[in-house]
């Protein structure tokens, strides 16, 4: 399903954080997991949410494959306002890309939209 096309992240992604490895990290000070409603794909991209406590805070993570370029952004929703809180980008086979960690309590909802920069396919996940 086609959705409204992403602005050009390119210009953002020096801010994002490449993860090397996809399983959920837990330690006695926090702990991180899949947020299983979050995922997202389009030919070529995925992008999911983690979440992490204490907290609450989520995080946007995206994934490419057949060389695709890829971009995504992380949405928080608070009183209907929506925001453009954070976005990643990775380029070329299996890369792997993720935003820093955002609020999400009481009031507050958060999605991902992943834009695949070479085919102009875009789509947003559900709000969770």
């Amino acid at each position: 399903m086609l959705k409204h096309r992403l602005p050009p992240l390119q210009a953002v992604t020096a801010h994002t954080t490449t993860t090397s490895q996809s399983r959920v990290t837990t330690s006695a000070a926090s702990a991180v997991y899949f947020i299983s409603s979050s995922p997202v794909t389009i030919p070529g991209c995925k992008a999911w949410m983690n979440g992490k406590k204490p907290g609450p805070k989520v995080q946007g993570l995206v994934q490419t494959w057949s060389r695709s370029d890829c971009a995504m952004r992380l949405e928080i929703d608070h009183n209907q306002q929506i925001k453009w809180a954070d976005s990643a980008g990775t380029e070329g086979d299996l890369n792997k890309a993720s935003t820093h960690f955002h609020y999400d309590g009481h009031g507050y909802k958060a999605r991902v939209c992943v834009n695949n920069l070479n085919n102009g396919w875009v789509k947003c996940g559900a709000w969770y």
